[in-house]
């Protein structure tokens, strides 16, 4: 009930709140008829697997280590919540053995075409890089097949942020094609290890497909840069928020794929790619320019200007009776999340308990002082609030395109010296051939 609970709440309002825009693709690639293991790249905590279950057409099931298990109030919830613990060397060698309780409650649920997502790097890392994945997940899968015959299909999944603990970020999910237990239980019974790590090496070939990749941290800088100007490049409705293509992503694992392979075979060419991306970055910053204004054509938009006027009265309404869920969620996340990991988790978790309660005693006081009417006007203010969100991006939006045309009037052979700077850049990506 819990869980169902929080699947009403979470995909429609939570994520439509705290993200600015989903990308779920490839769903179609999924068996969901058959016993299923979803094995994701892990870089935010817990919300890594209730994202990419909140759009799935089934319950998801979890696991989790163990040691979140602890208390009883948290033992309850992530029962609830289908979450299965697993213990993990870290939580001490003493307790590994109890994993056989935990697998048979797993394959309770593959037996029935249920699923598990798996995190099989076994560590949250926020950065755009494969960890080197742990057998844990391939002992299940043979298991399954080993003691029930189960056709377990295996499904690499690309879980994909802008900025993992960023409020209003975007997030990219793509589902890869699926491979069957049934194609390595040959191996796996001739030469079990070998099998093991067939299973992960077909797993990370998935995965390398499906995530945004910087083989070397040296790169993160000049992959940001670009991965920004890729964005900047891409136009997309202003309202609309969740996207079931996979054209971004794309554009996005393009970009990486081409720092990489400039990386391996061409470090002169790389070093030149840098320095022209960082004069082009501080001429922007010395200006107060935004790449995005540079890489469109100049829009004066008066529809926005005029709805930045029109819609000010909104703005300040809907702020001032959403004040308290806008501050105390970010205030206790500075406050007690001092690890990045767990901001996205911490921030949603909170500012959902809270906005559920402070909506329902919106309602009752409403329809106190205004009787039935007072339903509607409860209604209006999470509505409000989210135009809130909305019209501060528009707003910015706005005044960094009339900084810009106030800049192009001013000093016209600037912008034009900042157009050549991209083009150049773009050109030079461009031109990247990756060869496989």
């Amino acid at each position: 009930m819990f869980y169902r609970f929080l699947q009403f709440i979470l995909p429609p309002f939570t994520f439509r709140v705290y993200y600015r825009r989903i990308f779920y693709s490839n769903l179609k690639k999924v068996p969901l008829e058959k016993p299923l293991l979803l094995v994701g790249n892990h870089q935010n905590s817990s919300v890594d697997g209730i994202i990419v279950g909140s759009y799935l057409t089934q319950p998801i099931h979890f696991t989790m280590r163990a040691d979140m298990f602890r208390k009883p109030l948290a033992r309850f919830c992530l029962r609830e919540l289908n979450v299965t613990p697993i213990y993990r060397m870290e939580e001490g060698f003493e307790n590994v053995h109890k994993n056989v309780e935990a697998f048979s409650a797993i394959y309770e649920v593959l037996r029935k075409n249920g699923n598990f997502i798996m995190f099989s790097e076994g560590i949250c890392v926020q950065e755009k890089r494969l960890q080197r994945l742990r057998k844990g997940t391939a002992r299940l899968a043979f298991g399954a097949e080993e003691k029930f015959g189960l056709d377990v299909n295996i499904v690499p999944i690309g879980i994909n942020y802008t900025y993992p603990a960023k409020f209003r970020s975007e997030v990219m999910i793509s589902f890869h094609e699926a491979f069957s237990i049934k194609e390595l239980t040959p191996l796996y019974k001739i030469h079990p290890a070998k099998a093991l790590l067939a299973f992960n090496e077909k797993c990370n070939e998935g995965l390398q497909q499906e995530v945004i990749i910087i083989d070397d941290p040296k790169n993160d800088w000049l992959a940001e840069e670009l991965l920004k100007m890729g964005r900047n490049n891409m136009v997309l409705p202003f309202f609309r928020w969740k996207f079931n293509t996979d054209d971004r992503r794309l554009v996005e694992k393009s970009i990486a794929d081409r720092i990489n392979y400039l990386a391996k075979t061409s470090p002169e060419e790389l070093e030149s790619m840098k320095e022209k991306v960082k004069e082009y970055v501080s001429r922007l910053s010395e200006s107060g320019l935004r790449d995005e204004n540079v890489a469109r054509k100049l829009n004066l938009g008066w529809l926005r200007y005029l709805s930045v006027i029109a819609g000010l009265p909104v703005f300040i309404s809907g702020y001032l009776v959403n004040l308290i869920p806008y501050i105390v969620p970010k205030a206790l996340t500075k406050k007690f999340i001092r690890d990045s990991r767990f901001t996205s988790l911490f921030y949603i978790s909170t500012g959902t308990v809270l906005y559920l309660l402070y909506f329902l005693l919106i309602m009752i006081l409403s329809i106190v002082f205004f009787g039935w009417i007072g339903i509607l006007i409860g209604l209006l203010v999470p509505v409000t609030g989210y135009l809130v969100l909305l019209y501060q991006e528009v707003f910015r939006e706005r005044l960094n395109t009339f900084r810009y045309s106030i800049k192009s009037l001013r000093n016209k052979p600037f912008i034009q010296e900042l157009k050549l700077k991209r083009k150049e850049i773009q050109d030079t990506l461009d031109r990247i051939v990756v060869s496989v």
